[in-house]
């Protein structure tokens, strides 16, 4: 019986690392937005001015900086509804695949202490 509770005790104190995951939640910090949209053939190398003048030019307004950590795709403008949001949101993301740009899922681009080096 003391063999099964040291063996018992023995793996959880082993599991505990794998069972526990690590807590940092820096790990999960997300690229901005606006780099999950990469020129075709050009991933990690996409031109940012360009690319904000891009998405100017696809709605985002002017007085907005896509390249803050801030800006997310959809906002809820005043007087608009939710529908209507996400409506704008897909005629940008189309509006720059017709400008040749992929849109990347934000997981492709890795967390910022990690970046796959797909999105900048």
């Amino acid at each position: 019986m003391r063999v099964q509770s040291a063996v018992v005790v023995a793996c959880v104190i082993g599991l505990t690392g794998c069972v526990v995951p690590n807590m940092d939640s820096s790990n999960y910090t997300t690229v901005p937005y606006v780099q999950i949209f990469q020129k075709k053939g050009q991933h990690g190398h996409t031109d940012r001015a360009q690319r904000t003048r891009d998405i100017h030019a696809c709605g985002v307004p002017e007085n907005e900086n896509p390249d803050s950590p801030d800006w997310q795709r959809v906002g809820v403008a005043p007087g608009e509804s939710v529908d209507q949001a996400l409506a704008r949101a897909h005629k940008i993301e189309q509006c720059m695949r017709d400008k040749g740009y992929d849109t990347l899922n934000i997981s492709e681009c890795g967390p910022l202490k990690a970046p796959t080096g797909q999105c900048n």
